[in-house]
């Protein structure tokens, strides 16, 4: 994490925005000892940490910050934001006020990604490889690599479109691997990370003790939430028509 930030530090550099001073965020299950080596990584880069937040207080912040002018000042605005990317989910619940934000509640999933759905469906071409031509993907680290590249570059495909191909040239013994694969396909596949999903975003309204018709609106932040079955889950569990993203997303 170190060398990480003290990259970073030479890009603001070079685009002439020299500064010795960060704000970090971590995930908000992160526990003390995990807090202390976020902080440890920025006194080793040579870095101020001048202060560390949870991702979804920074969330929560960008948020009223951009939405200002649209807040009132009677009624508190209830968001709830579902920041589900590459490999956790993070449902939280926050209010408005002009100049005020309130974290209510939140709750996570640290295993639940798009991560896991790219291993699922590389468990099943690498098995599909393997038996026609008697060589597995999977103990070899630079096809392994490769496949899960192109799997999430097909994945993120069907998030548009209702089908897509992956190609991987030469994968392995010289052997390319095609495969040709339908949203329906998948959405099949991941039937049991969707109802993972809906079971921790009802946990959170549990949790949050508000009532699903009170939450004004419903935020979607991280590139898995741009799967239309996800989008469709989030609608049914909360009762929306239509919903929102935000700018960090």
């Amino acid at each position: 994490m170190a060398f990480f930030l003290k990259r970073a530090k030479t890009y603001f550099e070079n685009a002439e925005m020299p500064s010795n001073e960060i704000v970090l965020s971590v995930p908000t299950y992160a526990s003390n000892v995990e807090r202390q080596a976020y902080l440890d990584a920025a006194e080793i880069a040579g870095i101020k940490c001048v202060r560390l937040i949870n991702e979804s207080t920074a969330i929560a912040l960008n948020y009223g910050f951009f939405r200002k002018a649209d807040l009132s000042a009677e009624k508190p605005r209830i968001v709830c934001f579902i920041d589900f990317g590459h490999s956790k989910l993070t449902v939280t619940y926050a209010s408005f006020l002009p100049g005020k934000t309130k974290i209510l509640a939140t709750h996570s999933d640290r295993n639940l990604g798009a991560r896991q759905i790219d291993y699922l469906l590389f468990e099943l071409f690498s098995a599909e490889f393997d038996k026609k031509h008697k060589c597995d993907p999977r103990e070899n680290p630079k096809a392994r690599l490769r496949m899960l590249d192109s799997i999430e570059k097909m994945r993120k495909l069907l998030t548009g479109n209702k089908d897509a191909d992956l190609h991987c040239d030469s994968l392995l013994e010289d052997i390319d691997f095609h495969k040709h694969f339908t949203r329906e396909d998948l959405e099949s596949l991941i039937g049991p990370f969707i109802e993972r999903f809906k079971i921790c975003l009802m946990e959170s309204i549990t949790i949050s003790t508000l009532d699903p018709s009170t939450i004004d609106f419903v935020e979607l932040v991280g590139d898995s939430t741009r799967m239309p079955i996800v989008i469709e889950t989030i609608k049914k569990v909360y009762g929306k028509e239509e919903l929102s993203r935000t700018l960090n997303s």
